[in-house]
């Protein structure tokens, strides 16, 4: 098992390594796509984009005069992101500014992300899914993927008077208990949208190739990285995981099949998959989402606790717990898809290893800047506070030792 475990393990870095070189020697035919923000910029080449990957097949095409790059600062681990003024030519068809995301120069990344597929996901949904959610998404007018490099053209929200973006500092400080609700509301129409639909139901939504945990390619990778991610993660933090939570971790990984068979088993919902305060944004009365690079079907509470422990201060979680789960029950039941509120509370306490094993991932493979470091080790921290919290520890143990009835 550890050989063919390795073997494949291989084939798959070849494959995206593979990808990387015929992007590279596409770029001299001309037959890749650009994805480097000095291209972007140039009027033919947006136009170029925009009209190939049209998500209005039938609309006149676009032509551009000129391309501003604005000085608006964007923070992502993974792609650039461009904020441009434009002056169209002929038929104005687009606003007087886009949003536009396109993948981090650096090979190491391109080839990261080529092989989880996190970029190809992302084209995937906004062109197939977004539509079918009952939340506001970005309006996305073009998109593609093509091996290693992947684009989104959306609108740019910091044009919406009605919008309202969170950053860094907002997930530092936490937000307001009243837009957690709001958020778990959001969670609850999300979640009950597509719900407990058959595997081909599924499959025609989103394919199963794409999941993060079960998909041929992603569920190999997940494994690994989850499990070699501790030990770096613990030297850069010493101190931050305690013994019993790290031993936790490598039980958890020891038991992966068994617990992927419990997360992702019984009637299943469409999730966002990093659901933290930053990938929400206000949208007049209500809350939309953005950055939809992990969706997958799997138990709706896990983008709960995931939004609850990465996005509030661990003393005023805490304080409300309990109570702010078992709000999103009753909205799940309000909005016609009743789940069973003591069954999703030990959902809650078990998808906690998953915040938990995300921030352990980011930090020990992670090459991050000093804002970013200050935001995930405080994470890090609100990670653990809610394993020992919720009892993680005793929770695996329980599902782990058969039942004597």
């Amino acid at each position: 098992m550890a050989i063919r475990n390795t073997i494949a393990i291989f084939l798959i870095v070849m494959k995206g390594l593979g990808r990387l070189v015929f992007d590279a020697l596409g770029d001299i035919t001309e037959r890749s796509l650009p994805f480097k923000a000095d291209d972007i910029v140039k009027p033919d080449i947006l136009a170029r984009l925009l009209n190939e990957g049209t998500l209005q097949p039938h609309a006149t095409p676009v032509v551009i005069d000129t391309v501003v790059r604005q000085d608006v600062p964007s923070v992502s681990s993974n792609c650039h992101n461009l904020v441009l003024t434009i002056k169209q030519a002929g038929d104005v068809t687009l606003p007087p500014s886009l949003f536009v995301k396109v993948p981090m120069e650096p090979l190491a990344t391109r080839w990261f992300f080529s092989i989880i597929n996190s970029w190809q996901l992302e084209s995937y949904f906004f062109r197939h899914v977004a539509q079918t959610l009952p939340l506001r998404t970005p309006v996305t007018y073009a998109t593609a993927w093509q091996r290693s490099r992947f684009y989104l053209v959306q609108e740019n929200l910091h044009e919406d008077p009605t919008v309202e973006l969170f950053v860094n500092p907002d997930m530092m400080q936490g937000p307001s208990l009243q837009r957690v609700y709001g958020c778990l509301d959001t969670f609850a129409r999300l979640h009950a949208c597509h719900y407990d639909l058959s595997r081909d139901e599924r499959e025609a939504i989103l394919p199963i190739d794409y999941h993060l945990f079960l998909s041929p390619t992603m569920g190999l990778v997940a494994r690994n990285l989850n499990r070699l991610a501790l030990v770096p993660c613990l030297k850069k933090r010493p101190g931050e995981i305690p013994t019993e939570v790290s031993e936790a971790y490598r039980l958890t990984i020891s038991h992966w099949d068994d617990l992927l068979e419990y997360w992702f088993s019984g009637p299943l919902s469409l999730l966002h998959g990093d659901s933290h305060l930053g990938n929400f944004f206000v949208s007049g009365d209500e809350m939309g989402m953005l950055d939809w690079q992990a969706a997958h079907w799997g138990k709706g509470v896990r983008d709960v606790q995931y939004f609850l422990i990465d996005s509030l201060p661990a003393p005023t979680l805490a304080a409300h717990e309990r109570e702010l789960v078992e709000y999103y029950v009753q909205r799940r039941a309000h909005h016609g898809t009743a789940i069973d509120a003591e069954q999703t509370w030990q959902e809650y306490r078990s998808f906690t290893f998953h915040t938990l094993m995300t921030i352990v991932v980011t930090i020990g493979f992670g090459a991050l800047n000093e804002d970013q470091d200050a935001l995930f080790t405080e994470v890090l921290r609100r990670s653990v506070a809610a394993v020992q919290r919720v009892d993680y520890p005793g929770w695996l143990r329980d599902f782990l030792t058969p039942s004597s009835g």
